[in-house]
């Protein structure tokens, strides 16, 4: 019972994310919403550890002003107790030249009393970095390193 009922509160957090339904998406969230994404905050300053619910608001705003489209297509979810886990492919289209950057993404939630009270989420930085800009930047990151670890 208490699994369906996190398993549910999980996927009705992703739909209403991805559609940009804020009240909904606040509505799955413990008032003590803690969030950490994986991913360097000087490239994606609206990502990184927060907490508190008001980042949700700012977060799909950030994510509208840049993607035209946000999709996901969830391929995975277990649940054990509170915890549970997510494994999706994610679509985002940009606005300023309609281009489509897609990756995959894991996600990890806690719940409380039905509530999400922790989400930490894994995705391939270099990788969305490397399709934001539309160029492929492994020959000049992997020369750099090559000097990097000579000294």
């Amino acid at each position: 019972m208490v699994e369906e009922v996190n398993r549910r509160c999980v996927l009705d957090f992703l739909k209403a994310f991805y559609c940009g339904d804020v009240e909904a998406t606040l509505a799955c969230c413990d008032d003590d919403f803690d969030t950490i994404t994986y991913a360097p905050i000087e490239l994606f300053p609206h990502l990184g550890h927060k907490h508190g619910k008001s980042w949700i608001p700012d977060a799909i705003e950030t994510q509208q002003k840049r993607y035209s489209s946000r999709k996901y297509e969830l391929h995975f979810i277990a649940v054990d107790g509170p915890r549970v886990a997510t494994m999706m492919r994610l679509a985002l289209q940009k606005r300023n030249d309609q281009r489509v950057v897609q990756f995959e993404n894991a996600e990890f939630f806690t719940l409380n009393n039905g509530r999400i009270r922790e989400h930490r989420s894994f995705f391939d930085s270099f990788d969305v970095v490397e399709q934001v800009l539309g160029h492929d930047l492994t020959e000049s990151f992997a020369a750099t390193m090559r000097g990097a670890m000579l000294r």
